[in-house]
């Protein structure tokens, strides 16, 4: 009797396995389990699945056989790559001055920006060349006086590429210039053509 029993335990436990391993699909066949299957896309009723084999497409992609449009992409993102580089790098004209100021103080900073915003001028346009006028006694501004060893007005060219300083100068000289218009401005523009030289 236990002989029995044990066998009809033994077959019904076999019968639930394959139904669990066959399942409900009625076909004989094993349904997949592997996440690394084919996928099946959807389509319209009375039309055929079609199966679409990602892992192969993703190897074809990988040995080079790209769409043409994205040959063209590399192109512009090269393009815009060097355009980049291009506008980050600047030539900054600053001219440090004090709140309080005299004539002479006035008279070199609008000697300096005419002598850049006028011959220069192309410089501007691109962006590559900037003037700007700063208050080192403002408190955003006092940074510079150690930065650039200031100690009066100042007239410091400064260039810069993705917003780092890479070298820069103070143009003592226009204090010795100052009475001549000309020279100043001469010297000026010369001393800000060194440096757009090395402009990409």
């Amino acid at each position: 009797m236990k002989n029995a029993t044990t066998i009809v335990l033994l077959i019904f436990v076999v019968v639930t396995i394959g139904y669990l391993v066959i399942g409900d699909r009625g076909d004989g066949s094993v349904a997949p389990r592997d996440a690394a299957a084919p996928t099946m896309q959807s389509s319209p009723v009375g039309s055929k699945a079609v199966e679409i084999d990602e892992p192969t497409k993703a190897i074809e992609l990988v040995a080079g056989d790209e769409p043409e449009e994205t040959a063209g992409q590399v192109a512009e993102t090269a393009t815009d790559t060097a355009a980049d580089a291009k506008s980050s790098y600047k030539i900054i004209a600053y001219y440090f001055h004090r709140t309080q100021r005299c004539h002479t103080c006035l008279t070199m900073e609008a000697y300096a920006a005419q002598a850049l915003k006028d011959g220069l001028s192309d410089a501007f346009e691109s962006g590559t060349l900037e003037w700007r006028t700063v208050n080192v006694e403002e408190p955003e501004n006092e940074h510079f006086v150690m930065e650039y060893e200031l100690y009066t007005s100042e007239l410091v060219m400064v260039e810069t590429e993705g917003g780092q300083t890479k070298r820069w100068k103070k143009l003592e000289q226009i204090w010795d210039l100052v009475g001549n218009e000309l020279e100043f401005k001469t010297f000026v523009r010369n001393e800000a053509l060194a440096y757009l030289e090395d402009a990409p």
